[in-house]
C-alpha cells in the first residue's frame, strides 16, 4: 500500500457536501435490508445508507448521530474513486459553517478521528482507509480575502 497521505477537503454544508470534484445533497437515510440499486450506497457496519437525496434537517450540532460521518464516507469514497485509489492513508481538512466553527470544532474533530481505521463499501466497492488527522476550518476559508 502507498504511505502517501491523501488529502481529501470535504465542505460539510447543511445542504449539501462538496469536495473539489463532487456536489451532493447533504442526506443520510439507514435502510434496513440490502436494496437492488447500488447508486449512492454506501455500506457500514453491517448496515445500509442511502446518501443524497433528501437533506437532514439542521440540528444544534453535526454529531448528535452518525449522519454526517456516513456522509464523509461517503465523499471520501467518491474522491477516491476519481483518484483510483482504494485504500489510502487520509488528512480530512473539513469545513464548517462560520456560526458554528468555534463552538464545533473540537468535537468535529473528535467525531470524524474516532476511528483510525475504516473499512466500508461505497456503491459496492470496498474501501480501506486510515484517517491519520482531521482539519477543521471554516466553510469557504479560500474565498476570504487576505
Amino acid at each position: 500500500m502507498d504511505n502517501k497521505i491523501e488529502v481529501i477537503g470535504i465542505d460539510h454544508g447543511w445542504s449539501g457536501m462538496k469536495t473539489i470534484h463532487e456536489v451532493f445533497t447533504s442526506g443520510c437515510k439507514e435502510i434496513s435490508t440490502e436494496p437492488a440499486f447500488t447508486e449512492n450506497l454506501l455500506e457500514y457496519g453491517g448496515k445500509y445508507y442511502k446518501i443524497g437525496n433528501r437533506r437532514l434537517e439542521v440540528k444544534d450540532t453535526k454529531v448528535t448521530d452518525e449522519n454526517y460521518y456516513m456522509l464523509t464516507l461517503a465523499a471520501v469514497a467518491k474522491e477516491l474513486k476519481i483518484r483510483g485509489k482504494k485504500t489510502a492513508h487520509v488528512l480530512l481538512a473539513v469545513g464548517l459553517p462560520l456560526t458554528r466553527f468555534g463552538d464545533e470544532k473540537k468535537d468535529f474533530v473528535s467525531y470524524l478521528s474516532k476511528r483510525k481505521e475504516v473499512v466500508f463499501s461505497f456503491e459496492k466497492e470496498k474501501y480501506h482507509i486510515f484517517i491519520e488527522n482531521v482539519c477543521v476550518y471554516p466553510q469557504c476559508y479560500a474565498a476570504v480575502p487576505a
